[in-house]
This record gives C-alpha cells, structure tokens and sequence, in this order.
C-alpha cells in the first residue's frame, strides 16, 4: 500500500508521510480529454518493485498508475492526454523525484537509483530538463544549509558568540536559491509552465515607493500587500493546481495567514478581503473551489477559536445560499452540523440568554447574574470528561469567586436528573446548578452542546470571550483578561487626558 510521499520538488529530500485529509476536503481536478501519453521510465540498479506515477495536488496526491519494473524499466502510457502539472514517479521503499508534463506526453526519463536526482535526464520539452537542472543545484544549497543549521544548533547551546555569523551564512544561501528562481526562469519562455511556477516562487516584489510609507502611511502600506500578493499567481492556467504543496498551494497558506489568521481580535474586517480573494479567481470554478475548501479546513479547527466566524462568513455567503455542484450532499450536510453548532456562540458575540430551572426548582435568567464573568459549564453526570471538568473548576471555584466570577453548571440530560442531584450533593457543587426542565431553551443549538462538557465565559455584558478552554486553566484566563483590560483602559486614560 502506498503512503502518501510529500516533500518540496526543489529540495529533493523524500519522505513518507500519512495523507491529511480535511473534513471538508473533496477537492479533484477533471482530466482533459486528449491525445495519449506515453512515458518510458529506465532506472539502472533498480530491482523489480512496482514503480508508482502520480501527480501534485497542493498537500495531497493522485495515483495514476503503477507498474513492476522488469531489468529497472517500465512504461506508463493512456488513451487520454494528462493535465499539465508537476508529476512523480515513486520506486519503494521511499525514493521520489518529480518532473513536469505540459504538452509533450511522449518522453524518456533515465537515472540510477545510487544517485537519483545526479543522473536524471528527461527529453521531450526544454522546460523538462530545465526544471531538473534546477532542483540538481538547490539540493546542494539546501546540502549546505542542513549543515549550517546543525551547526547553528550547537552553537546556540555552547558558543552563542557564532551564532550570528552562522545566520548570516544561511541568509546569504536563502538569497542565492531566490536568485536562482529568477535566473532559471529567464531561462524558460513567458506563459510556459515552468515560468509560471518560477513566478510564483520568486520572492514578492515591493517598490522602492511603498516601502518607503511602511511607518508613514501603514494602511496604504497593508493595502499594497493584500492587494497585489497573489499577482504572481495566473488564475486563468489551471495546471498550478497540479503542483507540490509548496507552490500555489504555500501562496494561499501565507496569504490566509498574513491578511486573515493575524487579524482575528477584528475577524468581521477580514470578510470582506475574503470576497477579494474568490473575486481573484475570476469566476475560474476549479481554483474557487480548491480555495473555498481550503478555508473551510481551515477554519473548521482553527488554534484561535475568535478566526470560526470565518467558517460561518464562507458557509452562509458561498454554501448556503446556493450549494456549489462539485460539494456532494454529505459533505454538505456534515458542514450545516457543524456550523449550527457554532454559528450562535462565536467569540465576540452576546452568548444567548437561557430561562433555566436551578436544581431547587426556581426560574433564573443567565443573563440576570450580576457578576463580572460568569462560566457556563454544559455537562452531564454519565460523562467520564464531564465530571472531570466539574471537579477541576470546583478546585478552582472559592479562588474564581474572590474575581467576581460565577460558574453555572447546566445538565444537559434530563434522564439522568436524580443522579446528577446526587452528584450535586455529594461534590458540594455550591455554585449555580440548573437545567432546562421544560426542555424550551434549545440550548443544543445555541451553544453547540452536540459534545460534552463545553465551556464558554462570559463577561458582564454577556459577551462570549472563551470556550473550550480547559476548567484548570479558567481563572489563569481570566486574570490575563482582567489585566488586557486595565491595559487598554491605561491606554486610553493616557490618549485622551483622563
């Protein structure tokens, strides 16, 4: 069985890694119908194994087709003409190297297994053999570079004084593999593949104007990166899908990252940068869908729960409204489950009010409580977690209460009523105990409660500013909440005199 291989093709450093499939990934790219390909593989000093060919996706990968070499020669030929893209040929255990096919489909590729990428040879295209040629000469850069960070390792724990030197010495590689990029490229035709992948690795280009009102005019600054960063990309030219991770793939991924991911305390300013980004795309259906499912994975578990508004911003304005025809009803139907249970309890906004039935009996209102946090805990007593969470934040319950801090605890099971009574007693769970009795809150949806135990905090204006933190670390957040807070009251005291 063949593992996912995953490396960058410049580095030509392989290695197995499991496939990462997403919740929401269905991406797949439709082939062409065409002319046949026929691709003659020799290896010399290779044994019989079944040699794998297959092409680049962004992370992941398409197997085409496999086949046992005889005397360290095989053929992969097909009645349908293949996409242009970035392609593999695997000989097991864990040897790749990758090649490009465009228009030329009937080619030969040589090497020796005792050195791979040092006799590879393709015909067919210019761009073929170019693009091998380059990966020859940044693997010996990145040959120096995997020993100068060794060594910048050791010197970093016994003789820091080096330390700046050895840096200066990878930066100075770092610049050489950007240079070659550009040197490689003016060696290949405009509008070829190979230029257009060159394209998109040259480092972005910024004039010597707009660096210059970085600290000046930092809007007009920002405005220039998030307008022109994907300009390297050809949005019209499909066959960039069919490239390593490392290509378009590491564009889109920087760019959700620089203009998305760093501006989570003002996420609702990033929807409409969102709509920039699919409006980029030029009504090209392949790249919007391959970008509209790498948001979604994205932010389907994002590490700052404030960037799930996101998810909710994409499935209300590009699913919802009207559901894309390449997203199969199942898939549809697991991401409506998911976003009900976030769309009512994202960070920043009013967490519902719920009439609850305290375990004596009398009506409360959630919102009611007049204290400056309160921490809802939706639990069960037949929850192994559950009752874990409970006793950890009853640990912390009399320190919580010296910050103005109330917890309520909510039952989520009204079948286990009697021994979630006895549970209270015998914990001395003193802090507000309730459930919904008339089973009329419709607290599942409100606050996700598809899983037990969840937790949110909220403050005095019944704002959610945490969930799913864990109970022990409750008052610790808070704490640091508190103190943000009085940052901010300092700094504006200071701006305006008071």
């Amino acid at each position: 069985m063949l593992k996912r291989i995953s490396k960058n093709i410049i580095t030509n450093k392989p290695y197995l890694k499991a496939v990462k499939y997403g919740l929401f990934v269905f991406f797949a790219i439709i082939s062409h119908n065409s002319s046949a390909y026929n691709i003659k593989v020799e290896i010399e000093n290779c044994p019989d194994y079944i040699i794998y060919f297959g092409k680049h996706v962004g992370p992941d990968f398409e197997i085409i087709d496999s086949i046992q070499a005889v005397n360290g020669h095989v053929q992969f030929s097909g009645d349908k003409k293949l996409e242009t893209g970035v392609y593999f040929i695997v000989i097991p255990p864990q040897t790749r190297f990758d090649f490009i096919i465009a228009d030329n489909q009937d080619f030969t590729i040589k090497t020796n297994t005792r050195d791979i990428l040092g006799k590879l040879q393709i015909n067919g295209e210019k761009q073929y053999q170019i693009f091998v040629d380059l990966q020859k000469m940044i693997a010996s850069i990145n040959k120096q570079r995997s020993q100068l960070e060794m060594e910048l390792n050791f010197f970093k724990m016994y003789q820091k004084d080096t330390v700046e030197f050895v840096e200066s010495k990878i930066d100075s590689l770092n610049n050489v593999q950007s240079k070659l990029y550009s040197e490689f490229k003016n060696k290949v035709e405009p509008g070829l593949f190979l230029h257009k992948i060159l394209n998109i690795l040259e480092p972005f280009s910024v004039p010597d104007s707009i660096k210059a009102i970085q600290y000046s005019n930092p809007a007009e600054h920002y405005k220039y990166y998030i307008d022109h960063y994907l300009d390297r990309v050809d949005f019209t030219d499909d066959a960039l899908l069919n490239t390593p991770e490392f290509v378009f793939h590491k564009q889109l991924t920087d760019y959700c990252y620089y203009f998305f991911d760093v501006r989570s305390n003002k996420v609702d300013e990033v929807f409409n940068d969102i709509d920039r980004l699919i409006e980029k795309t030029g009504n090209n259906q392949n790249y919007q869908r391959y970008i509209l499912t790498y948001l979604i994975s994205r932010y389907e578990n994002p590490s700052d729960l404030r960037l799930e508004a996101i998810l909710v911003y994409i499935y209300r304005n590009y699913f919802l409204i009207s559901k894309p025809e390449w997203i199969s009803q199942q898939a549809f139907e697991i991401m409506k489950f998911r976003i009900e249970g976030i769309q009512y309890n994202l960070i920043g906004e009013i967490g519902k009010d719920l009439i609850l039935n305290k375990n004596n009996g009398e009506k409360f209102s959630i919102h009611d409580s007049d204290s400056t946090y309160k921490v809802l805990l939706f639990w069960e007593p037949e929850c192994e977690l559950c009752i874990d969470a409970v006793k950890q934040l009853r640990a912390e319950y009399d320190t919580l209460k010296t910050e103005s801090v109330e917890v309520i605890g909510i039952n989520t099971n009204n079948d286990e009523i009697e021994l979630w009574l006895q549970f209270i007693d015998q914990n001395q769970l003193d802090w507000i105990n309730a459930y919904d009795a008339d089973n009329s809150t419709n607290f599942e949806q409100y606050y996700g409660t598809y899983k037990t135990p969840r937790l949110f905090i909220l403050d005095n204006s019944n704002k959610i500013i945490s969930k799913d933190i864990k109970p022990g670390y409750v008052y610790e957040y808070i704490i640091s909440h508190k103190n943000q807070i009085e940052k901010e009251r300092g700094r504006f005291d200071f701006m305006f005199g008071q």
